[in-house]
């Protein structure tokens, strides 16, 4: 199998780009360019429990405090971001993240009907205020836990799911591990102060990074208020309790919490062109105090740092030969996105090299690795991008490989 190797230039200063282009270079006509363009910034250390310096960074007063660009998943700024702390309703931010995974795999459907028992409607706290014994769409149910905070639906859809909230809650610890959380640990669904329940403003960030992806993220979080229509025609109405979707430009939601053991608590994301952080806050003094810190931490990420599209997997990064297929050629495609995010001032030498098959035989499928892109700071490699291709490909039985052959002499 013959393999080229491709070092490209992949963008100046100021410019987002690609690597569509990538595939009309040959291996015969070998590429090396060196550009300018901004640095990397530096990724927070995992293992510090204190504060880390960050240059032009606003004063935290919280307890704890987290910022993670999501696209890059570049750490911008840490304070005690693995305390062991209670985090009131943001707990439910892994209650959505097992729902929406039901939702994905099929298990519910945004139609289907759940029996609220006594248990759950009987919740205090947040809620939604609904009737036991009567039946409500997950639809209404989700959306109540994401504008309103509702414990008794957060409750009433874990019953449904998994028959019991102890048995729920195992999902949700499950969601956390398997996202690498290692400071938390769940022992209800709602956030209401329980002994042994606790996470940290990192492992926040990231559950909330991971529900970001689901389809339905996006549903409800722009939802300011609405009224909820019960079985019975009452109605309730509910208003979100994260007052930066109407103060914040660009927020695309997020997940407040209060107790007097938690403090006050916000998980808030924003977008302004390329760059989406999220920024965590636990323990605040006061609720003005989440939001106008929260807010801070989303503008020093907005004003300090930008995004760089190095690599687009919706573009195709080169054009090789299948054997063994009825096709001729398939395009094969990087992986997934790779943003390089970098301060706003300060260069470095960045290139994008590949290593990527000439030939490939099938069959093939999306998930095979067929190559890999390298982002090189320096020539020191950064990041690396499977390669994949773009379509399933089988095998060619033995008649389609008998017809090809015979169109082949034809022609």
């Amino acid at each position: 199998m013959k393999t080229s190797r491709i070092l490209i230039a992949t963008l100046t200063a100021g410019t987002i780009c690609g690597i569509a282009g990538l595939a009309n270079l040959t291996a015969s006509t070998p590429h090396h360019v060196m550009v300018n363009a901004p640095v990397t910034v530096a990724v927070a250390d995992t293992n510090t429990q204190g504060n880390q310096q960050y240059p032009n960074a606003p004063a935290i007063t919280a307890k704890a405090a987290f910022l993670l660009e999501s696209n890059s998943g570049k750490v911008l700024f840490t304070q005690n971001a693995d305390a062991h702390l209670p985090i009131a309703s943001m707990t439910k931010i892994a209650t959505l993240g097992v729902i929406y995974q039901a939702l994905a795999d099929g298990k519910i459907k945004m139609d289907d009907k759940v029996m609220v028992s006594e248990r759950a409607s009987s919740m205090g706290g947040s809620q939604a205020f609904l009737d036991a014994g009567s039946e409500y769409s997950v639809h209404d149910l989700i959306q109540s836990i994401v504008v309103a905070s509702a414990n008794d639906s957060c409750v009433a859809l874990a019953e449904h799911l998994a028959g019991s909230v102890e048995s729920f809650v195992e999902q949700m610890n499950t969601f956390a591990r398997n996202l690498g959380c290692k400071n938390t640990n769940f022992v209800n669904c709602t956030g209401l102060p329980t002994p042994g329940a606790y996470s940290s403003a990192r492992d926040i960030a990231t559950m909330y990074q991971a529900i970001m992806q689901s389809p339905h993220y996006g549903d409800f979080n722009q939802v300011w208020m609405y009224d909820l229509t019960h079985p019975s025609g009452r109605v309730t109405g509910l208003t979100n309790t994260n007052k930066l979707i109407r103060r914040y430009q660009g927020c695309l939601g997020g997940k407040t919490g209060f107790t007097n053991e938690a403090g006050h608590c916000i998980t808030v994301a924003a977008k302004r062109g390329d760059m989406q952080p999220i920024a965590v806050i636990i323990g605040a003094a006061n609720s003005q105090t989440r939001f106008k810190e929260s807010s801070a931490l989303l503008d020093y990420a907005c004003q300090n740092f930008e995004n760089k599209l190095l690599v687009d997997s919706k573009i195709p990064i080169k054009t090789v030969t299948v054997k063994n297929a009825v096709t001729e050629t398939i395009d094969l495609y990087p992986a997934h996105n790779y943003y390089h995010l970098t301060p706003k001032t300060g260069n470095a030498n960045l290139a994008i090299a590949t290593e990527i098959p000439d030939t490939i035989t099938a069959p093939l499928n999306t998930e095979t690795d067929l190559g890999e892109i390298m982002v090189t700071d320096n020539g020191k490699v950064i990041a690396k991008i499977p390669v994949r291709a773009g379509d399933n490909i089988p095998r060619a039985n033995y008649w389609q490989t008998v017809q090809k052959i015979i169109h082949k002499s034809v022609l």
